[in-house]
């Protein structure tokens, strides 16, 4: 009887038919028969005729994805149906629909009744055929939603794979898009389909990969790649900025042409014929440091950069070339100067990583290395960024000479001059054979210079010719330590890394440190490091054999070879490699004849920390790092503090009072711990302190003394 009660309402009541559904399938498998059948009814009519009203039929289809899992045979096609109901008419429907439907979706992939590549395979397509962002924003949260489900326990490869390959396919389709627009910041554009698509797939990529999903994944950095190829400006900026490691989603969000910047010289001109008022004002220089902190950061270099996405490319090489080729010199591409600085970045960030050789970029960079170059810095930045010690030095040659007959010269500032050797010497600290010795000196002569900056520029390429070339600088210039190393140093080669270590860092600091024990007749602390040696008998007894150095070994097939290997040994390249061998092998000698105790190497630890203080203290005070990324900022130099105006302290002083009472307040000026007890027994209770008040009887003479004369000085005062 109840039954029969609470079906007379459940065709109107749907939320409670699909409880008693979920509680009891069999006892109601009519009534969802009955929904069903209904539900078709309502799909066909919709399909025949299309209405705005459609809350009846998102309720059916809430209604059977909730329950379809109870009857899997009357069901079994409504996945499919709805995907088809979608991806034909999704352009028709309105959005309300749209939404039902792809929430449906998820819940039966939820529910094991859809798999979630049939799922993606049926959202991808929608990104560039749906006209609607609210439906693309709806999609892009399903799809990114669905791959971190899958993997968040364990890594999907099955379903990664065919994301990626989907994304890849969407970014390919965004670069045969006809329109090429040059500057997107300042106009509206109309985006394509196809541009749509790309977006979405690149900022799908990017936020996977921030979220350590596909981080370390080869293929998500295969279709960043193949982004930043892409005619689609927006795309391509959107590959390079992930390569770059710089998070711009949102100045890459789509719609952000919509918000224009405000015109400062429109509102100048407004100002000079209205009524000026303080708030104009405020507007005016409100918006102006708004356009300038916004393009500060833009031109501004990421912090970090994204070196496992640089590292996981699978030819840097021809990416370089086809990056070089197709963004900055193809005549039929015109980007807008902060985008070409943009590409360049990353190009010169590609060749300093991999050490790779693109000879063309230098011969283009050559024509912004003047000081009227807008952001020249940055041109400055890059050109050493790109440079190593594999680019042949008559390239770098040019371009150092040019930097310096345009900056390092009379009639310019002095942050020219600095901004010039500081460009120089991040070069030359990579390729220090683009330098010629003649240069060299007449740069050194700026050490005198009354600017700090310059002086700073010119001390930092000095210091860093003394650790590599210390003979292409002038005597007075090389220092006391470079000047007794001149004679035993080996000269540097082309191709040869620097600063590089052979066997155990620091062995020969504690070689020596032996050789100064043995010569002070220490003969206990000899004890100590050196391993007994036994004579020659006892080691001919236990297996010990005297082996020829591999030097003395010579290996060849005739006697021909073994000739001309005595002719070459004249050469002086044959000699400096027998130099550099000989001092290897006094390197490791100690390694060799003797076994390192713990004590060994403790001391080892002391010796080099102590090397490395007295380095600090006496040595350069800049430690160049080949693979770090150039700054703009370390080739501007230090920058001189301007005086504020009135106006600047004003501002200065407000800052610091915020967060403070209201300065001078009575209530705030005295801490009420801090009070003395004469003025802290004014607020206590008379019964605390009526034992401490005295009466005339109590009175002691010079007490009535003081009171009598005080009576009669106010008296006097009275009368007068």
């Amino acid at each position: 009887m109840v039954k029969r009660r609470t079906a007379a309402v459940l065709p109107i009541n749907l939320p409670h038919l699909q409880h008693l559904v979920k509680k009891d399938p069999k006892s109601y498998r009519d009534e969802f028969l009955q929904q069903w059948n209904h539900y078709e009814t309502v799909r066909e009519i919709f399909l025949i005729q299309p209405s705005n009203d459609v809350t009846e039929f998102n309720s059916l289809i809430d209604f059977i994805a909730q329950t379809c899992n109870h009857y899997t045979d009357i069901t079994k096609d409504f996945s499919k149906e709805l995907m088809d109901l979608l991806l034909k008419n999704h352009d028709q429907f309105p959005f309300e629909l749209s939404e039902k439907i792809v929430q449906a979706l998820v819940l039966l992939k939820n529910k094991s009744a859809l798999s979630p590549i049939a799922l993606l395979q049926c959202f991808f397509p929608l990104f560039s055929s749906n006209p609607s962002r609210t439906f693309r924003e709806l999609l892009y949260e399903q799809v990114s939603l669905a791959v971190r489900n899958a993997n968040k326990k364990a890594k999907d490869d099955k379903l990664n794979k065919a994301v990626q390959a989907a994304l890849f396919t969407l970014v390919e389709t965004s670069d045969t898009a006809s329109v090429t627009h040059t500057d997107y910041s300042n106009k509206k554009h109309e985006y394509s389909p196809n541009e749509l698509s790309g977006m979405w797939a690149v900022k799908m990529v990017q936020d996977l990969w921030k979220r350590n999903i596909w981080s370390g994944d080869a293929r998500a950095v295969n279709i960043m790649k193949t982004a930043a190829l892409s005619n689609n400006t927006k795309v391509m900026l959107s590959g390079v900025y992930f390569f770059l490691g710089a998070d711009t989603q949102g100045e890459e969000e789509e719609g952000s042409d919509e918000e224009e910047d405000t015109d400062v010289g429109r509102l100048k001109h407004q100002s000079t014929i209205n009524k000026k008022t303080r708030s104009r004002e405020t507007q005016i220089e409100r918006i102006r440091a708004r356009m300038k902190k916004k393009e500060k950061g833009k031109l501004a270099p990421p912090t970090n950069v994204n070196f496992p996405a640089l590292q996981l490319l699978y030819d840097p090489q021809g990416f370089a070339e086809e990056l070089f080729e197709k963004q900055l010199v193809n005549s039929k591409r015109s980007l807008s100067m902060e985008h070409k600085l943009v590409v360049l970045r990353l190009l010169t960030r590609l060749i300093g990583n991999h050490k790779l050789t693109v000879l063309g970029l230098y011969s283009y960079m050559m024509k912004y290395l003047t000081p009227y170059q807008r952001d020249v810095t940055q041109f400055l930045a890059c050109l050493a960024q790109a440079s190593h010690e594999f680019i042949p030095p008559d390239v770098l040659e040019p371009l150092i000479r040019k930097i310096a007959d345009e900056f390092v010269t009379t009639g310019v500032a002095n942050e020219v001059v600095c901004a010039g050797i500081n460009a120089i010497r991040e070069v030359c600290a990579r390729s220090p054979f683009a330098m010629t010795a003649d240069l060299l000196q007449d740069l050194t002569e700026y050490k005198s210079s009354k600017d700090k900056g310059v002086t700073m520029a010119s001390r930092g390429l000095i210091s860093l010719y003394r650790e590599v070339a210390p003979d292409m600088l002038k005597k007075k210039d090389r220092g006391k330590v470079a000047s007794m190393e001149l004679k035993d140093r080996i000269p540097i080669r082309f191709g040869e890394e620097l600063n590089v270590v052979h066997g155990i860092e620091g062995l020969e600091l504690l070689e020596k440190y032996k050789n100064e024990i043995k010569d002070d007749g220490n003969e206990e602390d000899d004890d100590k490091w050196e391993v007994a040696d036994n004579d020659s008998d006892s080691g001919e007894s236990e297996g010990w054999v005297n082996l020829k150095s591999d030097d003395d070994i010579d290996i060849s097939d005739s006697e021909e070879e073994s000739n001309d290997k005595i002719n070459t040994e004249g050469t002086s390249e044959d000699k400096a490699k027998s130099e550099d061998n000989e001092n290897k092998q006094e390197a490791s000698n100690l390694a060799a004849r003797s076994i390192l105790t713990p004590a060994d190497l403790e001391k080892l630890g002391e010796l080099r920390e102590k090397a490395n203080v007295d380095r600090l203290v006496h040595g350069p005070k800049r430690v160049h790092d080949n693979d770090a990324v150039v700054d703009a900022y370390d080739i501007e130099g230090p920058r001189k503090r301007m005086k504020d105006d009135r106006e600047g302290r004003l501002a200065r002083v407000m800052e610091g009072r915020e967060g403070r009472e209201k300065y001078g307040s009575k209530s705030n000026q005295f801490n009420p711990t801090s009070l003395s007890n004469k003025r802290k027994q004014k607020t206590k209770n008379f019964m605390m302190i009526k034992h401490k008040v005295k009466g005339k009887a109590g009175r002691s003479l010079m007490q009535k003394r003081k009171s009598l004369r005080d009576h009669i000085d106010r008296e006097k005062k009275r009368i007068k």
